[in-house]
This record gives structure tokens, sequence and C-alpha cells, in this order.
């Protein structure tokens, strides 16, 4: 089977294993025939002061914006692309900023502007400002700037503003708002209203159960994706937090090859989401789930709800939040898998790049360690990254990635930069990429020899990293078929280090080398010296 054939029936299967998962959590919000109304942000803002604060400078709070002072864009330069034949005008023209109504965008990577046609009628600009060369470039989405491509309701609007009525073509607020998130908020302000100043412990739980509390990744999904609405739009028609995304927004998937590498990874901007449903985070609880000593404990690592639920009992429990603690999680009532508010806090609480909940490193080996693991040796990647102690015959060896100053960790190959339509974007298919894909795909950087320049080739370090991998799988496969109830205890546990560890030799070489050469020893698998 061919690599990209791979990845097809890998993303089919586990397309259909990731909204499995997410139908667990589905409320019906979206399938009343009477939604709530949205309130607006203002709203929001009169009992949530010191969130709304925070959000009001958010990248989703200004991702629509109508103040001058949001233009970025420098327009003493790129005449030549910015030629508009504007309605009602002679000739063409390059467009200046007093052409502008709104920007989209907050210029992180690019922005785009918005022009009035008639009374709140948006047409995109078919140039854009690329924030990172500091230079216009043109914005190609049809052959016409009068094709429904350009067209701000037709082709836009869904993802940058809150609570669109598609039939009026008007919204609520501008920019990704509250209620974006969380639902529109009318039962909820109407719950809090009812309660009073000084609501009980009863009243609080109501108030609280009338909003989203937008913990499920589909939630992130109908923007942080590409698809299809049922008429046609790009962006997910009739859906509200809460309920089935499915329902109004077709995904692309991994056989519409032309939204993909052939590694996998999104060559189109804003596909987080796509790449997240094909990767192992998304079905980490339906995992669990399935496993034979899955224990509620396990929760903590494998469900963004329970992660959730833990901060709202902590915040209780130090006098930070009213009313009483949530009911802890079990396995049957957990809903997500490892999703985007297990590493996001979307409500800017630190100053950390992409809102991480925590430093990039700290993030990822929060769950990949073995520490506080009390039934033997579980995911110890950090450990073998470390070269930290696991058994007393052999001597911990600290990797050289970990050992080299500023070198790479986790985020460096799992959370590699790809090439998109419009720059480089993170992938979130938490999959490296490899040197052998680089042979055919040019345009791409592998995550070895970009900094092992001394390599001759990518084929080459390919040819290592598969020599080194089927190596150990060899040795492991092999210790285990001599393992005996006479066998050692720390045999076990030395083979199973580095089987857990998921890399098969990658992430530390000389020390998953040594355990298995002493496991060897002991099993008496290498021949006596001198033989």
């Amino acid at each position: 089977m061919n690599k990209l054939k791979f990845f097809i029936l890998i993303g089919a299967v586990l397309l259909v294993a990731g909204f499995s998962l997410l139908a667990l959590g589905s409320l019906p919000l979206s399938a009343q025939d009477e939604p709530p109304d949205y309130t607006g942000a203002s709203e929001c803002a009169d009992c949530h002061r010191d969130l709304a604060r925070r959000h009001d400078d958010s990248l989703h709070a200004l991702t629509l914006n109508d103040d001058e002072d949001a233009i970025l864009a420098d327009f003493d330069s790129g005449e030549d692309v910015r030629q508009v034949q504007f309605p009602g005008e002679d000739a063409p023209r390059a467009f200046t900023a007093d052409d502008i109504a709104f920007t989209v965008g907050t210029g992180h990577y690019v922005q785009r502007y918005l022009y009035e046609v008639d009374n709140r009628d948006y047409r995109v600009l078919p140039a854009e400002w690329d924030v990172t060369t500091g230079a216009w470039r043109p914005l190609t989405l049809a052959d016409s700037w009068e094709d429904p491509a350009y067209d701000w309701e037709q082709s836009c609007v869904g993802c940058h503003v809150t609570g669109f009525d598609l039939e009026r073509e008007r919204w609520e607020d501008d920019g990704v708002q509250c209620e974006a998130c969380h639902g529109p908020g009318e039962n909820h302000v109407d719950a809090a209203r009812d309660a009073g100043r000084n609501p009980n412990d009863e009243e609080l739980a109501e108030i609280r159960a009338a909003i989203n509390p937008a913990v499920d990744p589909q939630t992130c999904g109908q923007c942080h994706s590409r698809g299809t609405s049922a008429d046609g739009r790009p962006y997910p028609v009739g859906y509200y937090p809460g309920g089935s995304l499915a329902d109004s927004f077709t995904l692309v998937t991994l056989d519409q090859t032309d939204h993909w590498w052939s590694t996998g990874h999104a060559n189109q901007m804003n596909m987080q989401y796509n790449e997240w449903v094909s990767s192992a985070h998304a079905r980490s609880l339906v995992d669990l789930v399935d496993a034979e000593n899955a224990d509620p404990s396990c929760l903590t690592c494998h469900s963004a709800d329970s992660t959730y639920i833990a901060r709202l009992t902590a915040a209780v429990e130090a006098g930070d939040r009213e009313g009483a603690a949530p009911e802890p999680l079990t396995l049957e009532t957990a809903q997500y898998g490892v999703s985007c508010s297990s590493c996001h806090f979307p409500h800017v609480e630190n100053e950390l790049a992409a809102d991480l909940a925590q430093e990039p490193y700290a993030l990822c080996t929060s769950c990949h360690t073995n520490t506080g693991y009390e039934d033997g040796i579980h995911h110890p990647s950090q450990e073998m990254w470390e070269g930290t102690p696991v058994v007393a015959e052999v001597a911990p060896e600290p990797g050289v990635h970990y050992l080299t100053e500023d070198g790479p960790s986790c985020t460096t190959c799992h959370a590699a930069d790809v090439p998109v339509d419009a720059g480089q974007r993170v992938s979130h298919s938490l999959a490296p990429i490899m040197p052998g894909a680089t042979i055919t795909e040019t345009a791409l950087q592998d995550n070895c020899t970009a900094c092992h320049a001394e390599v001759e080739s990518p084929a080459l370090m390919q040819e290592l990293i598969d020599d080194i991998q089927a190596n150990t799988q060899m040795r492991l496969d092999t210790a285990r078929a001599a393992v005996s109830d006479e066998t050692p205890a720390w045999v076990i546990d030395a083979l199973d280090f580095v089987e857990g560890d998921g890399s098969l030799g990658i992430h530390n070489y000389a020390y998953s080398d040594a355990l298995l050469d002493a496991a060897y020893e002991a099993l008496g698998l290498y021949p006596p010296a001198g033989e």
C-alpha cells in the first residue's frame, strides 16, 4: 500500500472515530425549532468584566474591525497590485485606506480588507497585506472581482462575526465574541436576571447550564476547518455551539487530495480541525474507554472535559468560584478526547504564543510522561527524552537532543511549520515531516535535515531512521519472545520503557540501545564472551 492510500484509509477510519466521539457530547441546541437569541458581547461584559477585558484585545475579538487604526498596510506601495474597477467609476484605480470599511484579521499573518458596495453589503478587496514580508500581494479568489468568491456574506462572514443572521445578512457583533463559542446567551442572561444578585447553589447551576462551556472541539472546528455547508458556503450555516457540526458542515477529508500534502499535513490555511480529527489526540478518549485497564484517573490526560472540570473544582476549593463543585467525570460521562481546550486558553490568560495553557514542553510532558503512573511503565516519552533513571541496572543517559542548548523539543517535530496557500502554519496533525517525504514533496522541509545539515540527503537520513526503528523493533520482539517466568522484573520494565516511549529509539537512541543491551545480557541472548 503506498503512502497516500495509507493516509486516506487512516483518515477515513479516524474521521468516523472522531465524529463518533464528538457525538457523545452533542447538546440539542442546534436541533431546537427556536434557538435562543444572541444578546451581544456588551451584555456578557456586564457580568464577566475581567474575561471581557482580556478578550477585547485577543486575535479572535479583532478578526473583524472597523477602526481605521487597525489597518497595518502601507499605501505608499503596491499600487499595481491594488487596482480595482469600482462600481460607478470610469476606470480602475488603486484602492486606498479611505475605501476600507473593515479590516479582516489582526495581521498575525496577513490582513484583508472589505469595501462597502451598498448599505451593509460588503466585498473583499482583491489584494491583501502580507505582514510577514511587509508587501502587498494579489488576493485571487476568482477571475473577476464581481465573482461571488469575493462576496463577504457568501464566502467569509460566518467565521469573522458573531450571531450572523443568514436571512437578513446581518450580525450581532463584529469579530469572534463570546457567543460565537458559548452559543446564544438569551437563556443564560434570563436565568441570571431571574436569580437576582445573590443566587443560591441551585440557581447558579441553572445559570451555568444555560450556556455552553465551549469545551467541545467542534466549537473551534466551526471556523478552524475547511468544508462546505449544505448551501455551498465555506462555513457552517445553522451550527450552534453544543450541536453536531456534521449536521451543517461536510469537512474536507484526506481523500480530497488537493487540500493535503501526501504526508497527511494540510496544504491550505484554516485546517487545524481537519488535521486534529485524524490525530491520535482526537481518539484518545475512545481508546481509553476501549482499554481493558481503563480507570477514571486516566481521564486527566485522555479527556479535555476532565481537565475543565478539574479547573472548576480547584477554583471552588480556592474560593474563587461560587457554588458547588461539579461532579467528577467517569468513563461513562466524559465526552471529549484531547482537544483544543486541552492545550489552548482562548481567554488569553497568559503571554504564551497561540494562547497555550502552558509553556510547550511542560504542556506536552504533562501527559507524555510516566510520572504519577502507578501501574508500571506508561508513555514515558519525557523520561526517555531526558534520559532519567528507569532501572538500577542501567545508568541513565540524557538524550543528545535534550542536552543541546536551544535544541529541538516536542513541538519542533510534532508541531511542524508547514507551507500552506498563504504562508506557513503550524500543523495540528502532530505527525513529523519525515525526510523521505521531501524527496517527492520538495516544498516541504523535514524535521531532521533542517538541523542536521551535515547529512548528505533526506534519503540518507530516512534510511538511518528506518534502520534505527526496524532494529529497535526487532530487538524488542526478540527479547519479548525470550521472557519467561524467571525473567527479572527490571528486564520487563526496561522493555516496557523502550516500547512505551513510542519512538523506537528516535527520542534517545543511546539510552534505548543501552536498555536493550542490558535486557539481552540478562536474557542470555548474547553469546558468551569469546564465542
